[in-house]
């Protein structure tokens, strides 16, 4: 979500952490991590030697300036993150590791939001994030966004432990009812999915069939810890992908239902899930249509995509109240209207020139974010964006929102990617 900066500080001089001091703040994560390496070796046989993987990654750099807002004034950003990644093997057993660091330098009380700045897993459980450097105008994120070992169970079944990618969404932009962690889809930079602190084990019930469990801790915002247990079942139904899931989330009953197929040429997905809270059952679905055209012998893709939130705002008013939500802080949240559109038309105009423009908008109070952008494919695994953003709709003044989308100033940037 493009945001202004209504919550939240960024604390000056800081003290540079080291690993030990992040395992400190969670005595059991030395215990937890060694016992997640040492559990994985013990399960499996000794093999005659160790298979090492060759280490991929991929680099962004990104410049963006935005004008001024009510909460923050005009300057600019630029941002450079580094991924590594490697799948060494031992027997059966393969581990999956990726290192993540994001080093941002921006003009004095600029803040442009979670893409622009540098995602974190969502409520991880284990403490392998943390700031080198974390003052007003630099600030140097690293950590583990993945560390887990998976052990095949031949052809029947996986299971993983530690900190993996998980995806139930049907859906491309909204996805309420993956109960993990959704893409944002305003973040113009996020190329891997951000990983969660879990067990997962994966039964292979038939060639388009599986059941899923998985059983996840994440630190609770007001203290202490929630855990999530789930089951999710998955077949193939006469050329539809139909999945149901059910359990506790977050230490909350929920359930899901979740269908994918095509009409003629249209692509149906939709996906809808209960959640038992405090407040009562509360519902949350989305509902989309994609096809791709043929435009001038060029691909041409749409996707249109309809949201109903219960955790959302049910008018401006509400908008503050929900950012500083529990749903919201445990990342749940795509969007903080109840009710929401997203459209994405992107057409390849050239074979190596591509252009798109994503457009969401609130129904409740009928504000929009509107970002054209042009991608160009320098060389193999090298690209150049440029992207905008701009709200439009009813501003805000230093104390209220008044529309979702129209206080978010116009932002301009250009990012250099490559994977080697």
């Amino acid at each position: 979500m493009v945001l202004p900066p209504l919550v939240g500080s960024i604390r000056d001089g800081a003290p540079l952490p080291t690993w030990g001091a992040l395992s400190a703040r969670r005595p059991g994560i030395g215990v937890g991590v060694v016992l997640l390496m040492m559990g994985a070796l013990l399960l499996v046989p000794a093999p005659s030697e160790a298979q090492l993987a060759p280490v991929n990654g991929y680099y962004l750099h990104a410049l963006a300036g935005s004008e001024s807002s009510p909460f923050s004034a005009s300057g600019v950003i630029d941002v450079q993150r580094l991924r590594l990644m490697t799948r060494p093997t031992w027997g059966a057993a393969r581990f999956d590791i990726a290192w993540e660091t994001t080093l941002s330098l921006r003009s004095d009380e600029l803040a442009l939001g979670r893409g622009f700045e540098g995602a974190e897993p969502a409520a991880p459980w284990l403490d392998l994030q943390g700031h080198l450097v974390d003052r007003r105008r630099v600030e140097w994120t690293h950590g583990l966004d993945r560390l887990n070992v998976s052990i095949q169970a031949g052809e029947q079944g996986r299971l993983t432990l530690g900190r993996q990618p998980i995806s139930w969404a049907t859906t491309l932009y909204f996805t309420p009812a993956d109960p993990f962690v959704p893409f944002d889809p305003t973040d113009p930079f996020r190329e891997y999915r951000a990983g969660v602190d879990a067990l997962r084990g994966v039964l292979f019930t038939g060639p388009f069939s599986e059941l899923d469990a998985v059983i996840r801790p994440a630190p609770a915002p007001s203290g202490g810890e929630s855990w999530t247990a789930l089951l999710r079942g998955q077949r193939l139904l006469e050329g539809w992908e139909v999945s149901a899931w059910g359990g506790m989330l977050h230490d909350e009953a929920a359930g899901a239902l979740a269908a994918a197929g095509s009409i003629g040429e249209w692509g149906l997905r939709g996906e809808g899930s209960l959640r038992r809270t405090d407040d009562g059952t509360v519902v949350r679905a989305a509902l989309g249509l994609d096809r791709l055209f043929d435009l001038v012998d060029r691909d041409f893709r749409a996707v249109v995509e309809l949201q109903h939130d219960g955790f959302g705002a049910r008018r401006a008013a509400d908008l503050l109240d929900t950012a500083l939500s529990l749903p919201a802080a445990r990342g749940e949240l795509s969007v903080l209207g109840r009710d929401a559109l997203a459209a994405n038309a992107s057409w390849q105009v050239h074979p190596l020139t591509s252009v798109s423009l994503l457009t969401l908008v609130s129904l409740r109070d009928g504000s929009s974010l509107v970002s054209p952008g042009v991608t160009w494919s320098l060389a193999d695994e090298v690209s150049l964006r440029l992207g905008a953003f701009a709200g439009i709709g009813p501003g805000a003044d230093p104390t209220r929102l008044r529309s979702e989308h129209g206080a978010t100033p116009l932002i301009g940037f250009a990012a250099l990617s490559a994977f080697f």
